[in-house]
């Protein structure tokens, strides 16, 4: 299987300019901090790929570079062979799927008009909705187990159900690569279920995907690999502490060096 998506040499984090008092020589110059450092990253298709580690590792930062919402300070992503900072947002659109980490509902859209905001990288806000735009919304409402709630405005949901449907306006989209952070959050134990496993179907199909996870045993469950980093710091950056299978990588000495855990906490974390 070839990789969907590939990030070569990835750090991020912020530039400070300097000005010619704080340095020798006259002129201005950049400096900064990596918050992420040298990340080598690659999903194939049918494979989802798991984030994981402490707050401050960098995972939404590293998702957000990889659908091109962010640019790193150095480093490539390409998205079926194509770097992703040179599409335009459209092309962009229709190679990923992102799901945010912070979600608001403040226009009162029915759950169906949302969901269907995904198929609008295909034809834009004003461009006419197809009967292949209606297949896609209707698969993706009745996949979330939201058919009954279609017509139901989304200032009227639990957070859960709210996280449900940006989930399916993800899968609407149609995109390649799903870049999903945190989707358990708000989801019940069910849900949380649900959503995993219905992105296991989703890549079955040929799709791949990122996916930020806190709990390490979805984790184990659904991914086909994670990647543990460990949080930044002051003297360094965050990295990848481990990257293979979640037998390889959820071990207590991995966990414990991470997230600074005896071994006792570390065994709740994923039994």
């Amino acid at each position: 299987m070839k990789n969907i998506l590939e990030l070569r040499g990835i750090s991020a984090g912020y530039e400070k300019r300097l000005g010619r008092d704080n340095r020798q020589g006259g002129g201005q110059s950049n400096s900064g901090k990596f918050l992420i450092s040298n990340i080598d990253l690659s999903v194939k298709e049918g494979e989802i790929l798991a984030l994981a580690g402490p707050n401050g590792s960098g995972k939404t930062t590293l998702l957000k570079i990889a659908g091109g919402l962010l640019a790193p300070l150095e480093g490539s992503v390409a998205v079926n062979g194509r770097e992703i900072g040179r599409l335009k947002p459209r092309e962009r659109a229709a190679l990923t799927a992102f799901l945010f980490q912070v979600r608001d509902s403040p226009w009162p859209f029915t759950v169906r008009e949302t969901v269907a905001q995904g198929c609008f990288s295909r034809h834009g806000w004003l461009g006419a909705e197809t009967r292949a735009d209606r297949e896609a919304v209707t698969a993706a409402l009745e996949k979330a187990d939201l058919a009954a709630l279609a017509e139901r405005p989304i200032t009227e949901l639990s957070g859960g159900e709210l996280q449900r449907v940006y989930i399916a306006r993800c899968i609407a989209q149609g995109s390649a690569f799903l870049l999903l952070d945190e989707p358990e959050n708000s989801l019940d134990p069910k849900y949380s279920y649900l959503i995993l496993t219905l992105l296991s179907e989703l890549v079955r199909e040929g799709r791949g995907a990122i996916v930020s996870l806190h709990d390490l045993r979805l984790a184990s469950r659904f991914a086909h690999r994670i990647a543990l980093l460990s949080a930044s710091g002051d003297q360094q950056a965050g990295a990848i502490s481990a990257i293979g299978t979640p037998a390889e990588v959820l071990t207590e000495k991995n966990l414990g060096k991470v997230f600074d855990l005896s071994a006792d906490l570390v065994n709740s974390l994923i039994l």
